[in-house]
């Protein structure tokens, strides 16, 4: 197919691009890393997972735990796209999960539904192999998979989307969600929809998912953790998408904060800037700021 073939030398160029990038940065240090674990025993190098916490923490600890789904347009991308951003995620007192799942052309977007549920499951089983605490568990995902992580937590709480979706139960429930520049309306206005559309499959007109492939259109099937939402003035991909995404739930009624990033020292934050640059001083207030959030919704024992 012509645009599959175009679409795929775009995502090349993105590489070389993201390469060079993470080539100038220096990831943090004082990290235990946990990486290349099958979630899936069936040998597909995007079935696996990295498991991060701070360095020093003891057996007996137990830390809020942040799982992060990354982006990449649904076709681009695995863990090591967002590893930085998850290892600095990590230096603030989190047990991280970075996760892989398989790509378009391969499968559609249903189908890494169905990859990232199946992830959630293998984390579920084997939370008490890591310093987790059980109680706090936080979901992330960014463009994309900022999209992927809307619906997994719909598919957290809804077992109609389950079914619709065909997605294993996989028995986690989540404090709030944490959206960076998110895309959560694959049949949405032109042309980011020309693009969209195309992820969720030929034909997916006739699935039985077919009319909840919005936004808001699932929010309908059970209720939406709470949600923290950042977009930025550069932000050319998505910012609409994420204003959009932050209306509809508000008219859900829905707990949200929406941070809409305007020019920092006078430039143009770009799509994804805190996943992208995680280091930098503008990138430490946004992810502070959706850590607040998420402070906000902490289960704290008696």
């Amino acid at each position: 197919m012509l645009m599959d073939k175009i679409f795929a030398a775009f995502w090349q160029n993105t590489k070389r691009m993201d390469d060079k990038r993470i080539a100038t940065l220096t990831p943090p240090s004082g990290v235990t890393e946990i990486n290349d674990i099958a979630y899936l025993d069936d040998g597909h190098v995007h079935h696996q997972l990295d498991v991060y916490y701070p360095e020093g923490t003891k057996e007996t600890d137990r830390l809020p735990v942040l799982i992060d789904i990354h982006g990449g347009g649904w076709m681009y991308g695995d863990k090591e796209l967002n590893k930085y951003y998850c290892l600095e995620l990590a230096t603030k007192g989190f047990v991280v999960f970075n996760m892989s799942y398989r790509l378009y052309p391969e499968v559609n977007a249903r189908q890494q539904l169905w990859d990232i549920s199946n992830c959630l499951k293998w984390i579920n089983d084997n939370l008490s192999s890591f310093p987790c605490d059980t109680d706090n568990i936080y979901l992330t995902g960014d463009s994309a998979g900022g999209m992927l992580a809307a619906f997994t937590a719909m598919l957290s709480e809804s077992e109609k989307m389950r079914d619709l979706y065909d997605t294993p139960d996989f028995s986690l429930k989540f404090n709030a969600v944490g959206l960076t520049s998110p895309v959560p309306r694959m049949n949405g206005d032109f042309p980011v929809n020309y693009y969209t559309r195309i992820m969720l499959g030929k034909d997916y007109e006739k699935e039985k998912w077919a009319d909840y492939v919005n936004l808001e259109d699932i929010l309908a099937l059970g209720k939406m953790p709470p949600t923290f939402l950042l977009t930025s003035s550069g932000d050319f991909l998505a910012r609409k998408e994420t204003r959009i995404a932050a209306e509809s739930l508000r008219k859900a009624g829905i707990d949200h904060q929406l941070m809409d990033f305007e020019k920092y020292n006078g430039v143009d934050l770009p799509h994804v800037f805190p996943v992208i640059y995680p280091f930098n001083e503008e990138s430490q207030r946004a992810i502070n700021e959706m850590l607040s959030f998420f402070k906000k919704y902490e289960k704290v024992k008696a």
